[in-house]
């Protein structure tokens, strides 16, 4: 489908008083992917009685929201810069603020089909930011609000992923939908954007000396199952990647790679998870455990990978409370850790499906205050790589983010769709918004595979 879209308004939203103006030093858990991550959260047309909002005053509501939480959300206003004495990429909280679009479309929602899936035609539903020579030209933060011809709305968001992780991501949101809503601000609770906590873990007495090598850090094994693997980028320090920070608001072309939402009822689910608990003698078994072993599974066969091939499979952990002391639930960074599997093909692939969730739920525990702080000592190592997404599979787990705290006085969100994201093979487990209890599997499969993963993934039958 061809979107027709008419651009009403282009601005830069500042915050509306100003706010805490200083350099926040980003962790190297911060500087993985500084890149841009959309994201589309679609709103039906509010069915009430009472008489809605026009569209410009709606528009208008959720802008003097924006502007209100930027205050507190300060670095999203801010822009990036390298330290020229440590190479290191750092947020300017200097006020600069936001793009913000507002557009219209005379299409209906229903036009698109199933909001969920990715749509080459969704890409004109975010903006883009432009090339430029500098990185500090560009904001840190997107926002497009289409209205379209039937009554809905969609928010195309962006925000880098440098600025903040998942959580925080959905924080920042929610508390924007708070504020445009009209709920008081006193109900909010304060961001804590400080790196100090993860920065001062660097020099902690209890963990060994910063390895001037990645391939030094053979006590993390998130970093040491990569071993086994090709590696298909090298570089030293974020210098290095800055001609490439200068387009990270760019949707970059998927490379040959489809993006496809796979869903799952509930009730194969709790089946599976029944399953494996019953022949494994597992104590317990979580949906992301069991939706994380059957993605890898499905992905490991469909590439058809020789037996003896050397594979990974990585995920993120939050570490704001396993961290000591705790983060806290209020901290707006990066607080993910890899937690790490790794194994033959032919292990994976011969192995019962509870032997899998095994590996995975121990390489969850794996992930100690020490593995934490170890762990981002290792990114400030001088050497950076990008291994072959082949035989690494990473599964991103967003089950229990609040989707539906995203309420800016349309009503919750009715769907949500991803675009490109800084690894486009990566699978995201998400739940499923027109199926309540359902799961829906977000992942890049190269074109060639794409028919033999979706029969894979639905032959559930273990």
């Amino acid at each position: 489908m061809d979107l027709k879209i008419s651009l009403k308004e282009s601005i830069i939203l500042k915050p509306c008083q100003q706010s805490n103006t200083k350099t926040i030093q980003l962790s190297g858990l911060d500087r993985i992917s500084p890149a841009i991550f959309y994201t589309i959260f679609f709103y039906n047309a509010p069915l009430t009685d009472d008489k809605p909002l026009k569209g410009e005053d709606q528009v208008e509501r959720i802008k003097d929201g924006l502007e209100r939480v930027l205050v507190s959300w300060f670095p999203a206003a801010g822009r990036f810069r390298i330290n020229k004495d440590t190479g290191k990429l750092e947020i300017d909280c200097n006020d600069e603020g936001v793009t913000f679009i507002s557009a219209l479309t005379d299409s209906k929602l229903e036009a698109l089909g199933k909001l969920h899936e990715y749509k080459p035609c969704y890409e004109k539903l975010v903006p883009q930011l432009p090339v430029v020579e500098d990185i500090s030209e560009n904001p840190l933060v997107v926002v497009q609000i289409t209205r379209f011809g039937c009554g809905g709305f969609a928010c195309g968001f962006g925000g880098s992923h440098a600025l903040f992780d998942g959580v925080g991501s959905f924080n920042f949101l929610s508390s924007w939908a708070h504020l445009s809503s009209g709920k008081s601000e006193s109900e909010l609770v304060v961001p804590n954007h400080s790196r100090d906590a993860l920065l001062d873990a660097l020099f902690s007495p209890d963990t060994i000396a910063v390895a001037t090598s990645i391939y030094e850090q053979d006590h993390i094994a998130a970093i040491q199952d990569l071993y086994g693997i090709p590696m298909q980028v090298m570089a030293s320090d974020d210098r290095c990647w800055e001609t490439a920070l200068a387009t990270f608001g760019q949707l970059d072309p998927q490379g040959g790679l489809e993006l496809l939402t796979m869903s799952m009822k509930k009730e194969v689910v709790e089946k599976l998870k029944a399953l494996v608990i019953e022949r494994g003698k597992l104590s317990k078994c979580s949906t992301f455990d069991v939706l994380c072993a059957h993605v890898w599974r499905a992905r490991v066969k469909a590439l058809s990978l020789p037996p003896n091939t050397n594979i990974c499979l990585q995920f993120p952990v939050n570490s704001r409370n396993r961290l000591q002391p705790p983060l806290g639930e209020n901290y707006t960074g990066n607080a993910f850790v890899l937690a790490s599997v790794s194994c033959l093909v032919k292990n994976l692939l011969e192995e019962y499906l509870h032997d899998t969730i095994r590996r995975i739920q121990a390489a969850k525990v794996a992930i100690t205050d020490e593995y934490v702080k170890l762990y981002v000592r290792a990114l400030e190592s001088t050497d950076k790589f990008f291994p072959s997404m082949r035989e690494l599979t990473i599964v991103t787990d967003w089950l229990k983010f609040p989707f539906q705290a995203l309420d800016f006085g349309w009503g919750k969100v009715s769907n949500a769709a991803l675009l490109s994201t800084p690894v486009p093979e990566t699978a995201y487990l998400m739940p499923n918004l027109e199926d309540p209890g359902g799961f829906l599997v977000r992942i890049g499969i190269g074109a060639q595979e794409v028919g033999n993963f979706i029969n894979i993934f639905n032959n559930n039958s273990y």
